[in-house]
């Protein structure tokens, strides 16, 4: 990351966790390459995972985390 332009996630999107890795769809991040690209996404959904754990270990039916 040797950009000295700051790099900002414009439009979130979504990420997918399978057994085979780890799919990055429909961010739209400013002045990024690939990797930034990857590293922001991956780095906004770990982030957006501890929100919502932190919200359902606080109170019962707290966050948006289903399961089917």
């Amino acid at each position: 990351m040797d950009n000295i332009e700051p790099l900002r996630i414009k439009l979130t999107g979504t990420v997918t966790i399978t057994k085979h890795g780890i799919q990055v769809a429909g961010f739209d991040i400013q002045n990024a390459g690939c990797r930034e690209h990857a590293i922001l996404a991956t780095t906004w959904a770990i982030g957006q995972l501890q929100r919502e754990l932190a919200k359902m270990i606080r109170a019962p039916g707290g966050g948006k985390i289903s399961v089917d």
